[in-house]
């Protein structure tokens, strides 16, 4: 006979820097696990006009092969947030910007997340006390 799984619920707090994940068991156990990121900062190019030029009359910029390199960060930041969340029945996802859309989108597309209920909002920064009570009050009204 199967073993049945922990329904555990998290918060996330998260932008491209770090995040911020809080565990709930189903006993009322919190664990904490911040998440740093290593996305390099954008540059700013100062009147970069000209760009060398390729193969067959194509383009070649630094611009692209950062921007390139800055995804590809973004990704596996995303990634490691995602291997954090184990056995999650409900997902409270807080922050500012892109970030945790496409952390929704990558718990969406996750085969293990199949069916986990995913909620999206956006908040300024948030300490850790903060997070922990807009999830009690979240998921008191979603699930008595």
């Amino acid at each position: 006979m199967k073993k049945p799984q922990q329904q555990n619920r998290y918060g996330i707090w998260i932008d491209k820097k770090q995040a911020t994940i809080i565990k709930v068991t189903p006993d009322g156990k919190k664990d904490y696990i911040k998440v740093k990121s290593h996305v390099p900062f954008m540059e700013r190019f100062r009147g970069e006009s000209t760009a060398k030029t390729g193969l067959f009359g194509t383009t070649l910029s630094r611009e692209k092969q950062i921007q390139g390199k800055q995804n590809n960060s973004v990704h596996h930041f995303i990634k490691e947030v995602v291997s954090n969340l184990d056995h999650a029945n409900a997902i409270l996802i807080l922050g500012s910007g892109d970030t945790r859309f496409e952390l929704q989108n990558a718990i969406h597309k996750s085969k293990s997340m199949n069916g986990v209920w995913v909620e999206n909002r956006a908040s300024q920064k948030l300490p850790i006390r903060s997070i922990e009570s807009e999830m009690e009050k979240h998921f008191n009204l979603h699930f008595k």
